[in-house]
């Protein structure tokens, strides 16, 4: 199917699409009409780079609210309910929904809808890279948006502003316990050194001594991390083994299968791919080639988390074994040094130890001391990490209904509709409507394509020949008479066989027609009406007093030995052509055109006439077509636009070249002479054929009839 056949197809059906679109227009303009106008008003929230730091000191973890997932609770808090029923109290839509509810306060069980009522009203979504959060309210009057969508952000600070100064008050008192804690560890360790020297005399150590004690230490805090890794590890082990293998959640709560480099990493990698990801789920749709990418590089890293944790156990299981040797190893050298220690100096061991002790507490209590000196706990209660950077506004303008932009909306998915509804229309109809299609699914040439006209007007026994030679009917079976005669030699094209698939294709109309116009040639032709169940030939040619009559006679009698060829044939009203009825109605018409007799009659016809054209039954009805086929120079297969299924003519076809039937090729009855999906092949030449000596012969420049000279007038072709 090419563009041409579409172009051609919608071109056919752009009524049923106008029509859609109309209707669909007309439905949302009357929905718009209906519809009260709403008004929005936006208010801007600016979430801060900077701020005061909350210190991570064991409960204490610091807070960055720049980050995407801080974000983006900041915008689930707007919507919380806790927010919407505390903006509804302070706008007074709590009042206005408990009197719609007839009560005369709002109950714990009602606050759920309240705040869904709320909420319903908003809109909190994040500018894609920016910090900025847009809070539009929507209300049927302007200024009611204007006041919910303030109150949003005023009842937000006021929250937010409470939780901080609590968080920063806790964190302070922590953190001066904190230093006061480690301040008298410090002082009792300092005191403990102070008091074993003073006890035990120690004043110095020799160099080599101090080297022995600061290596057992050493090996000391080496020999307690290996044994705590260990142990870590063989704890993790244990509990890894009463999790299933695909419990991936269940693995990564375990500290050594989270600490491994490739599920760490992996780790990182998914939470960032997870934040690229619901940037892009904002803004594009599923199908778009962006979604899909983003979310298949996550699936991706996920399945490779996945893979990398379902490993862990053995990972972790070298890991203990290493650390089992690395501790034992340890142990043997620390045994060693002891040893040496003891030998060297068994007092100084106690001394160095309280010494390390008070350094330990010394750097602890420095290390609190600076974090709270860093730590601006003013600053956290006085400035916030939110600004207001647009203050809402009034605004006339309502945002809907969008008259323009609905109406487009409507008339876009109204064409697809009738576009859609078109190409299935096209999809369900299997006939055959253009001559390309014709050829190329028949694999058999277009003799010629007849188009609609209204045969009322026709008298009784006329044809298009003889009635309007000038029409474009008739110069469709000069066409198909040109064609046929240029199928071979004389004596190989004189008997022609005209049929059709199924019924009411109009092959006896094109018979007629054929038969006219070869007799408007000067040759003598014999029209022969070989369809003897619905002889529709002889009803359109003799009047139904003689067709009645008891000397009417045709083929049948013919073929019954009833009667002689001279008697059953009729001449016409067009000079040339002669008829052969039907004849009566026969018990018996596939055993009568079956028999021998038959071969022999036509080629006495084909002696007496030069042409010789036969109206037959359609071929998937009856065998009589069947019979005649062999004995005919050319068959000429009728169907009409888009009427004969592609499967009738198949099968006609089919049968035909089964029976060695000689196929001269198709006839295109009753195309359209509108410019639809049959005009472009047979009727651009319509202007011709109009100035020609068949038609009025009319000047396009002035519109006024051409005078022929009588020279032209005695020598117009036929």
């Amino acid at each position: 199917m090419n563009l041409q056949h579409y172009l051609f197809l919608f071109l056919r059906y752009s009524w049923l699409v106008i029509l859609i679109v109309a209707a669909a227009l007309a439905g949302m303009f009357a929905w718009i009409t209906k519809q009260s106008p709403v008004y929005a008003s936006r208010a801007v929230l600016q979430v801060e780079m900077s701020e005061a730091k909350v210190v991570d000191i064991e409960e204490v973890k610091e807070d960055r609210l720049t980050t995407a997932d801080a974000i983006n609770t900041v915008i689930q808090s707007l919507t919380s309910n806790t927010m919407m029923l505390a903006v509804a109290q302070a706008t007074g839509m709590d009042k206005e929904f408990a009197t719609r509810n007839g009560v005369p306060a709002v109950t714990p069980q009602m606050e759920s809808a309240l705040a869904q009522e709320v909420r319903d009203r908003l809109s909190v979504q994040l500018r894609r890279a920016t910090r900025l959060i847009d809070i539009v309210a929507e209300d049927t009057d302007p200024a009611k948006a204007q006041n919910l969508a303030g109150e949003v952000v005023k009842q937000f600070l006021i929250l937010q502003s409470g939780d901080r100064n609590s968080v920063s008050k806790d964190a302070n008192t922590f953190l001066v316990n904190e230093v006061a804690k480690r301040k008298e560890k410090l002082e009792e360790s300092e005191r403990k050194v102070a008091d074993y020297r003073k006890t035990h005399g120690v004043v110095s150590v020799d160099d080599k001594q101090n080297i022995v004690v600061e290596l057992l230490n050493a090996l000391n805090t080496q020999v307690t991390a290996a044994n705590t890794q260990r142990a870590t590890l063989e704890s993790d082990l244990a509990a890894l083994k009463d999790i299933k293998s695909t419990d991936i959640d269940g693995m990564l709560k375990l500290a050594s299968v989270a600490a491994l480099p490739d599920v760490a990493q992996l780790r990182t990698a998914v939470s960032t791919k997870e934040g690229d990801f619901a940037a892009i789920k904002e803004r594009y749709l599923e199908l778009h080639p962006k979604y899909k990418a983003s979310l298949s590089e996550l699936t991706e890293l996920k399945n490779k988390l996945r893979t990398a944790v379902a490993s862990a156990g053995d990972t972790l299981r070298q890991q203990y074994n290493t650390f089992a040797e690395t501790e034992q190893k340890l142990k043997n050298m620390l045994a060693e040094q002891e040893q040496k220690a003891l030998e060297l100096d068994q007092i100084t061991i106690p001394y160095k130890l309280l010494q390390g002790e008070a350094k330990a507490s010394r750097e602890i209590y420095e290390t609190v001391l600076n974090r709270l000196k860093e730590t601006d706990v003013t600053q956290g209660l006085t400035k916030s990490p939110y600004r207001v950077v647009e203050e809402p506004l009034i605004n006339p303008i309502p945002v809907r209904p969008n008259k323009t932009k609905s109406l487009l909306t409507a008339a876009l998915l109204a064409l697809a509709g009738g576009a859609g509804l078109v190409l299935l229309i096209d999809r369900m109809d299997s006939s055959i409507r253009t001559v390309d299609e014709a050829e190329r699914e028949l694999e058999l040439p277009v003799l010629a394509a007849v188009p609609e006209a209204d045969l009322s007007k026709q008298p009784f026994g006329g044809t298009a020949l003889t009635s309007d030679p000038g029409g474009s009917m008739a110069e469709a079976f000069r066409t198909l008479r040109a064609s046929l005669s240029l199928l071979g030699e004389e004596d190989q094209r004189r008997l022609i066989l005209v049929t059709s698939a199924i019924p009411s294709e109009g092959k006896t109309h094109t018979s007629i027609n054929l038969a006219a116009a070869f007799a408007t040639q000067g040759l003598r032709t014999l029209l022969i009406d070989a369809d003897l169940r619905r002889p529709a030939l002889s009803a359109t040619l003799i009047e139904r007093d003689v067709r009645k009559g008891t000397e009417f006679r045709g083929l049948t009698d013919v073929l019954s030995n009833l009667c002689t060829t001279s008697e059953a044939i009729r001449s016409t009203l067009v000079d040339n052509l002669s008829l052969l009825p039907s004849g009566r109605r026969a018990p018996n018409p596939a055993e009568l055109l079956s028999q021998g007799s038959v071969p022999k009659l036509l080629q006495q016809f084909i002696l007496d006439y030069d042409r010789v054209i036969i109206d037959s039954a359609p071929v998937n009805a009856v065998s009589d077509s069947l019979a005649l086929a062999p004995q005919a120079h050319a068959v000429c297969l009728v169907l009409r636009f888009g009427k004969t299924p592609r499967r009738a003519i198949q099968r006609a076809l089919t049968l035909l070249q089964k029976s060695g039937a000689r196929m001269a090729g198709l006839v295109m009855n009753r195309m359209p002479t509108s410019r639809g999906a049959a005009y472009y092949y047979y009727y651009y030449g319509d202007p011709y054929i109009a100035n020609s000596v068949y038609g009025q012969g009319k000047d396009e420049d002035d519109e006024k009839p051409v005078k022929k000279s009588k020279r032209n007038q005695q020598k117009e072709p036929v």
